[in-house]
């Protein structure tokens, strides 16, 4: 899921990101994949981000650790607890581990409920936006995201991830962009 993923917006120093700028999200996660290979996920998450590094660790609906997604800038690598495997790039170890490729350079903006500055997006009313060919659409209790929904249609194929958040530890406001996340 993984990635899921945007750096905080002014680091002390090179390399280093204040420990508020940290984001922990824990909740139910599904995966689905419709057409020539249908594929679906359903289980529990714990997502950390903090700068460009993070891990995501999936559990099965009755809690059994599947798999332990980690990146940092120059690796990704996932473990089932027994034996790991390393991965070219991050989009190759999303694609390995959730069925679905996920862009690196927006997918921590992405679990933010924004999208990422760099890249052109499009509002999509009333809670989301699309961006790289996937819609994002965040829903909110009390400020915070409650529930995050990725989905592209391409040709045939659709594919859809989705987010419960149950428990999140957000960034300081320090932390957010010039206006905050949406």
């Amino acid at each position: 899921m993984l990635a899921l993923l945007g750096a905080c917006a002014a680091p002390p120093r090179a390399g280093l990101q204040p420990a508020g700028c940290a984001l922990d999200y824990a909740g139910r996660i599904s995966v689905i994949e419709q057409g020539a290979h249908p594929y679906n996920l359903y289980g529990s998450f714990e997502l950390h981000l903090l700068g460009d590094a993070g891990w995501l660790e999936l559990g099965s609906p009755l809690g059994q650790m599947l798999a332990r997604a980690s990146w940092s800038a120059d690796s990704a690598s996932v473990s089932n607890g027994r034996q790991g495997r390393g991965f070219d790039s991050f989009e190759d170890m999303t694609e390995a581990t959730l069925g679905l490729r996920l862009p690196r350079a927006a997918l921590q903006d992405w679990v933010r409920g924004r999208p990422a500055p760099q890249l052109p997006s499009r509002v999509l009313e009333p809670d989301g936006f699309e961006q790289l060919g996937w819609q994002v659409r965040v829903r909110r209790e009390n400020g915070r995201p409650r529930l995050l929904r990725l989905s592209r249609v391409q040709g045939d194929e659709s594919e859809q991830l989705s987010l419960v958040i149950d428990r999140a530890s957000l960034p300081e406001p320090a932390c957010e962009p010039p206006g905050g996340a949406p």
